[in-house]
């Protein structure tokens, strides 16, 4: 019986040393106390103060630009401060403290999910400075393919003796800097706040107060300048959950987006938006090509999409990986609408572009299985109909 004792000590003893050497080579790391982690579906929110998911007083937003296009980003509150982000550089998540955390340069901007060199990958790393003032450090655990994002963040309370970096002031300018300027941000706008109580609506699922909140926030950035009205009108014409719940308005708002973003040319979208609304033209087109096929209108659809391709090759060059993107999922989308209308010939083809565009992007993307079966179809003769 002793002995018996004796091996297990042993046999205790010697694992305990083998995971404190390789704690201490860094092989194997050891919890960090506060660590939290959270999954969030496409288009969810979360407060990293509270852990709470899918409420108005959240900090960071996962959210979707259009299909397959995901973005993390922080949460604006209208007129009252929210949450700011920033990258750390050089820094690694060990040596993100809080007060290394207090000399990162933060701005409300969102960073971009798409494709395998985008800033937001498995093991990126970000700080927010949340709404209330504290400090997280935010790590990528994973992106699944159903676009579920995990994340771990830990929480800093910000001591006194630390300086905090303070957001860099936006000056204003005239109209014809504005102009010559690639990226002008402005400070929030009253309808964001409005915006972010439609969203909130949405996905608790009361559909009605969301149609409201969405109207509210409409009519406000119509105030605000035509980019602005452009962007309120696809944001909520985009719910997909509201296009058979509220079609004549879902499609009132997407055809408005279409015309005034066609007026406005991509300096002056980036000198209102900044540079994440690059693709505004392309947003508005693609989301009324996808309003009309959950219509089952399928030749709008077609329509649609294919004017949404040629604006994106419209852009000067050189092809920047968000238009590659857009490309992919706007090919995509045209090839199966039409052939839905039976343009088999021209399916093909904007099928096989899409291909080749998942392929340069993301070769391993699950989206090819569902081209590859398409394709195959396409190529099967078609049956008559039965006399």
């Amino acid at each position: 019986m002793a002995i018996r004792w004796y091996a297990v000590c042993a046999v205790l003893a010697t694992v305990g040393f083998l995971l404190f050497a390789a704690y201490r080579t860094g092989l194997v790391a050891m919890p960090e106390a506060g660590l939290r982690s959270a999954s969030l579906r496409a288009t969810w929110t979360v407060d990293l103060e509270s852990g709470s998911q899918g409420t108005p007083q959240a900090d960071l937003h996962w959210g979707m630009a259009a299909r397959d296009q995901p973005y993390l980003g922080v949460l604006q509150r209208g007129a009252a401060p929210g949450a700011l982000i920033a990258q750390p550089g050089a820094l690694r998540w060990e040596e993100l403290d809080a007060a290394a955390l207090a000399k990162l340069a933060y701005s409300p901007n969102r960073y971009s999910a798409w494709g395998p060199d985008a800033p937001v990958r498995k093991g990126a790393v970000f700080g927010v400075r949340t709404a209330e003032g504290n400090f997280a450090k935010v790590r990528i655990a994973g992106i699944g393919q159903d676009y579920q994002l995990k994340i771990d963040w830990l929480l800093f309370a910000v001591p006194k003796e630390i300086p905090v970096q303070k957001e860099v002031p936006v000056q204003k300018e005239s109209p014809a800097q504005a102009s010559k300027t690639s990226i002008v941000p402005g400070p929030s706008l009253a309808w964001l706040a409005l915006r972010d109580e439609a969203l909130a609506a949405y996905r608790a699922e009361r559909f009605q107060e969301a149609l409201d909140a969405c109207g509210k926030a409409v009519a406000a950035a119509q105030a605000a300048g035509e980019a602005q009205h452009a962007l309120a009108l696809v944001t909520c014409g985009g719910l997909l959950g509201m296009h058979r719940r509220a079609a004549a308005q879902m499609e009132d708002w997407l055809r408005q987006s279409v015309a005034l973003s066609a007026k406005l040319d991509q300096q002056a979208i980036v000198a209102a938006l900044g540079p994440n609304e690059i693709m505004l033209k392309e947003r508005c087109l693609h989301m009324l090509g996808v309003f009309y096929r959950d219509q089952n209108r399928q030749r709008d659809a077609a329509q649609n999409f294919a004017l949404a391709v040629d604006t994106v090759r419209a852009m000067p060059p050189p092809e920047t990986g968000v238009q590659r993107l857009a490309l992919r999922s706007n090919l995509y989308d045209l090839g199966l609408a039409l052939a839905q209308t039976g343009m088999r010939g021209t399916a093909r083809q904007a099928l096989g572009e899409a291909r080749d565009y998942y392929l340069k992007t993301e070769p391993d993307h699950p989206t090819l299985k569902a081209i590859e079966a398409q394709l195959q179809s396409l190529e099967e003769p078609m049956r008559e109909p039965p006399k």
